[in-house]
């Protein structure tokens, strides 16, 4: 065997790089059991452009510092520190909304390549790579995340066939995640996703890193673990799942508090098919104006991604409290499809006193418990309901509405004086009600009772028909600048209000 040797320029040129490199490969073919050592040499020349499975790297230029050990089988490059590979794009075109990341810097400080000209097979196969490695992309560009500065470090570990890279992900909104990235040898990709969002911070780096993140959310409390795996086939077709653990999160969504929600959902998507899995949800309150407590959720959605709202809702649990009494939605399999499915909300043992206390106006209040069935339809125009319907529990109960307020809602109609009159103090036997409820916002009740005024016609028995309208959004206005939601939310609406012109700045 001929002596081994070793060489310590402090550059080598493009020429007697070419040269080497012809050499490492036409020497096994000539010469058998060759040995050589090449240390701290550095090495500066263009990469070719690639294109395979979907990826495209271009203007790759490569500025490393290799000591390259070789024999008849296999040679070993160590990347000694400062070695970088620059890259002016790498874009990934195999779907409907490209991933391109623009000026990337690649650092393979103490990462080391082996070459196995040796074995057979093609080169993915016969190049391996066992490493720390760097990258700083300038600027990443996607149609769901807002361009900006992207870092990794991380490691990476096997043939370039089925390389995996593991590490941490940064954006410069301070967004981070690990990421767990496989290769495999069909040409595919697999990327998983961990991240923790905590508290305010966490979730205002997210916001920063999503361009479909709603405007009007804004979360102050609670974390949440998120977790998302994609997969691209030989063909670049697209597979994703993901789940969201959610622990005590609270916040504001447009006019909305939420407070405790806790629980897990998964979601994949496959076939252009969106499915979602919600398991053990609670909620500790929902507060438009009016608070719906304690509720649970377990169930099932599935919806084409071009359809969102036309999907299936599987119900297994859903309840909630309200006004002391309960809404509930029958376990069971809603067709959404069409605007024309309904989800049954069933009402039992409201306080129609705390309905009475809750409403902006003086001199309401009521007594008695109700029931009913509220069919609730979910569409792109917004939510509806129609035929729904309330009755009060026997023995019934009381009410007492203030004349004003009731001829308003009448419409100053003289020929209801005596509706007015008998409700100032009505002793109700039967109250029933219909409900229906159009996209703009308008409720109309079908109120029919039978009772008596004890100061009316001696108290002689009356069956009142009264058709009642009420504007809902401009009720919950009311109540949200009352401060009965909480102060984000007030501060929320009188800003919109104002920029609105509906309302002037104090």
């Amino acid at each position: 065997m001929p002596s081994r040797g070793s060489v310590k320029p402090e550059r080598i040129g493009r020429g007697l790089l070419w040269a080497g490199g012809m050499a490492l490969v036409a020497w096994p073919l000539a010469v058998a059991g060759w040995s050589f050592a090449i240390e701290q040499s550095s090495v500066g020349m263009a990469l070719p452009d690639i294109r395979s499975g979907g990826w495209e790297v271009t203007g790759s230029r490569a500025d490393v510092r290799p000591s390259v050990t070789a024999n008849g089988d296999v040679a070993t490059i160590d990347f000694a520190p400062s070695s970088l590979v620059l890259t002016e794009h790498l874009t990934f075109v195999g779907v409907d909304q490209p991933l391109t990341l623009n000026n990337l810097r690649t650092d393979l400080s103490n990462a080391t390549v082996t070459l196995n000209y040796g074995a057979n097979g093609p080169w993915a196969q016969r190049i391996s790579i066992d490493g720390d490695i760097r990258v700083d992309a300038a600027r990443v560009e996607h149609p769901q995340l807002l361009p900006q500065t992207w870092n990794f470090q991380g490691r990476a570990k096997g043939r370039l066939a089925d390389l995996r890279v593991q590490g941490t992900l940064a954006s410069e909104s301070g967004f981070t995640a690990d990421l767990d990235i496989q290769l495999n040898p069909e040409g595919g990709v697999s990327v998983a996703i961990d991240s923790v969002i905590d508290g305010k911070q966490g979730v205002q780096a997210l916001a920063e890193t999503l361009v479909g993140w709603p405007d009007l959310l804004t979360v102050d409390s609670g974390n949440a673990r998120l977790s998302m795996e994609v997969s691209t086939g030989q063909g670049g077709e697209v597979a994703a799942s993901g789940s969201a653990e959610l622990q005590g999160v609270g916040g504001v969504f447009n006019r909305t508090a939420v407070s405790g929600l806790t629980g897990q959902v998964r979601g994949s998507l496959e076939n252009s098919r969106i499915t979602t899995r919600f398991r053990d949800m609670t909620v500790g309150e929902i507060n438009a104006g009016i608070p719906v407590t304690s509720v649970l959720f377990s169930g099932n959605y599935s919806a084409p991604v071009t359809e969102l709202l036309a999907g299936t809702l599987e119900v297994q649990q859903a309840r909630a409290r309200f006004l002391e009494g309960t809404l509930r939605v029958p376990p069971a399999r809603y067709e959404l499809g069409g605007g024309s499915g309904r989800i049954p909300v069933e009402v039992e043992d409201v306080s129609l006193s705390r309905l009475m206390a809750v409403y902006p106006a003086e001199g309401l209040s009521g007594s008695g418990l109700l029931r009913g069935r509220v069919p609730l339809g979910i569409s792109g125009d917004g939510v509806q309901v129609s035929a729904g319907s309330i009755s009060a529990i026997d023995p019934g109960g009381r009410l007492q509405l203030p004349a004003d307020k009731l001829q308003a809602m009448l419409g100053g109609n003289q020929a209801m004086d005596i509706v007015v009159q008998a409700l100032q103090n009505f002793h109700y036997s039967v109250l029933n009600s219909t409900i229906d409820y159009d996209e703009q916002g308008k409720l109309s009740l079908g109120l029919r009772l039978e009772g008596k005024n004890p100061d009316l016609r001696g108290g002689q028995p009356v069956v009142l028909n009264v058709n009642l309208e009420e504007d809902i959004p401009a009720l919950l206005t009311s109540l949200q600048l009352s401060g009965r939601v909480n102060e984000a939310v007030t501060r929320r609406v009188r800003k919109l209000l104002q920029e609105s012109g509906e309302e002037k700045a104090p």
